[in-house]
C-alpha cells in the first residue's frame, strides 16, 4: 500500500513539474513587453502602479500589456 502511495505522489510531482515547465515555456515565448509585465505581476507580486513605475510605462499601458499577455498565455496553454 505504501509503495502505491509513493508511486502516486511521485507521478503527481512529475506531472506538476511538466505542467510548470510548459507554463514557463509559454511565458518565455510571449513578446517581451507582455512577458515582463506578467512576470512582475505574477512572480514579483507587484501592483499595476509599481510595474508602471519600474518599467516607465503608463498605468494604462501596463493594464493593456497584462490583459493581452494573459490572453496569449491562455491561448498557448489551451
Amino acid at each position: 500500500m505504501t509503495d502505491s502511495l509513493e508511486e502516486d505522489a511521485a507521478s503527481t510531482r512529475d506531472a506538476d513539474r511538466l505542467e510548470a515547465l510548459a507554463i514557463l515555456d509559454a511565458v518565455r515565448a510571449l513578446p517581451e513587453a507582455y512577458r515582463e509585465t506578467l512576470t512582475l505581476r505574477l512572480v514579483e507580486g507587484m501592483t499595476g502602479a509599481e510595474i508602471a513605475e519600474r518599467t516607465g510605462l503608463t498605468p494604462a499601458s501596463v493594464r493593456v500589456n497584462l490583459h493581452r499577455g494573459m490572453k496569449l498565455l491562455r491561448e498557448k496553454l489551451a
